[in-house]
């Protein structure tokens, strides 16, 4: 019923703003039940095939989970009762099978097995939706990188103007770390992926000596990895995919944070191109809300991620407790994320970047902050700790009502160390921006050998 939903991942008011369309289809109730008839049909076959069921109870139960018709309101009031959803769907699929279906279907499985492989089967297509996603939003920053390699910035360190920079080598630090993350993503893909198939209690029992066969070849039929040993009370795969979203969402903080930074009236380098962002009462007034929502969207994810640890809160050979808690730990995080990275390649993509105003924004402290180019300059000739004395004693007089060049042709003794032409091209940024170029190439270049070795 429109207006009755109390989750942001699914109200009428504020689901697209937490949620990616494809990563919301892939932690859908409808998805989760088409993994668990995934789960039981393919086990049946891989049974089949080492002669466990009869080909006709494979194929019989294969035909009644492609077929059946869910009672939601009768799966929903069973769940609430059995306090799982397995059962409940198993006796769905019995009561509208044949006799052989009944009698073969579920054969030597438990629960916690689709629990765990429909969790992975979910995990393959979130990690695999959130590459292509990391790799659109690093394409995204390439191309601005590239761009901008020779606009010229202030650089900023404890919010305090420091050197010359360009927006370009600012950038490309973010495509520095998208490029990690997807390391990161590849490197933990195999074990978050992994499928259960264990049994009861993890041992195999109810299948015999064949057990070690069904395992393999059911996961290799799912295209998940196949187990190593028995790990029924083990979440540690899950917890570490839930805290590398965390690491992702703390590059999208920091570039939403510098958008937004950026923006202040005050500054005006940057400017939100969406459009949107109005206020209900100030004419005049558009709010950075692509930013507003990543830094939400960061905070919810590192919220999940101080959570996570708590699935591995497990005794004995398994505790349902804890293992509930993915239910919504997971789905929430990776709709987070995807939300998140889609706001940033939005954002990053239709970016207003004002050129002349970060070039102007040099006069906000006088050109003071050349000062350090001059300093290196006349270092040649007095030596490092003598040219910096110089200096720091030259500007600590200084009113503000003359700017770093001006102060510098006034001081007898650099006059006396350099020519007016080195004072000029020294309080210049263009002069001082050091390996900015090659830093840019450099991270563009293992962007690209990346990309290119992973998917060649």
């Amino acid at each position: 019923m429109p207006g009755s939903q109390s989750s942001v991942f699914d109200s009428e008011l504020y689901s697209s703003l937490f949620t990616q369309p494809e990563m919301k289809s892939i932690w859908s109730d409808d998805n989760l039940l088409r993994c668990w008839l995934t789960f039981e049909a393919t086990i049946a076959h891989v049974q089949t095939e080492l002669g466990i069921i009869p080909p006709e109870a494979a194929a019989e139960i294969s035909a009644a989970c492609q077929t059946l018709k869910i009672d939601w309101p009768r799966l929903a009031r069973e769940t609430r009762s059995v306090g799982m959803a397995i059962k409940p769907l198993v006796d769905q699929i019995a009561d509208a099978g044949s006799p052989l279906v009944k009698k073969y279907l579920h054969w030597g499985c438990t629960t916690q097995d689709l629990l765990d492989t429909a969790l992975a089967m979910r995990m393959k297509q979130t990690l695999q939706l959130l590459r292509r996603q990391l790799v659109q939003l690093g394409e995204t920053l390439k191309a601005m990188a590239l761009e901008h390699r020779h606009t010229v910035m202030v650089a900023r360190t404890n919010s305090v103007d420091a050197s010359a920079t360009t927006w370009g080598l600012h950038v490309s630090s973010y495509l520095s770390e998208l490029t990690r993350h997807l390391q990161r993503l590849d490197r933990l893909y195999p074990a978050a992926t992994t499928g259960l198939f264990g049994g009861a209690v993890g041992n195999l029992a109810s299948v015999g000596s064949q057990g070690m066969a069904i395992r393999k070849q059911l996961m290799d039929a799912l295209g998940l990895s196949c187990p190593v040993g028995m790990s029924n009370a083990s979440q540690d795969h899950v917890v570490e995919v839930v805290q590398f979203f965390a690491l992702v969402h703390g590059t999208l903080c920091r570039m939403a944070n510098d958008v937004e930074t950026q923006g202040r009236t005050s500054v005006a380098e940057l400017r939100e191109g969406e459009g949107g962002g109005g206020s209900s009462t100030m004419p005049h007034k558009t709010n950075p809300r692509a930013s507003n929502m990543i830094q939400t969207l960061s905070r919810m994810g590192w919220n999940y991620a101080s959570g996570a640890t708590s699935l591995l809160d497990q005794c004995d050979v398994r505790a349902a407790s804890a293992r509930v808690l993915n239910w919504t730990l997971v789905p929430e995080s990776a709709l987070a994320l995807s939300a998140s990275l889609e706001r940033a390649v939005r954002l990053f993509t239709h970016l207003v970047v004002d050129k002349e105003k970060m070039r102007g924004n040099f006069a906000a402290s006088k050109n003071f902050i050349m000062s350090e180019s001059v300093t290196m300059v006349l270092a040649e000739k007095m030596g490092r700790g003598a040219a910096y004395d110089l200096m720091k004693a030259l500007l600590k007089d200084a009113d503000g009502s003359k700017d770093l060049l001006q102060c510098v042709l006034e001081n007898q003794t650099v006059l006396d160390a350099l020519t007016e032409t080195e004072i000029v091209a020294a309080c210049d940024p263009l002069s001082y921006l050091g390996c900015n170029d090659a830093l840019i190439e450099e991270t563009v270049t293992a962007f690209d050998d990346y990309i290119h070795v992973r998917t060649a």
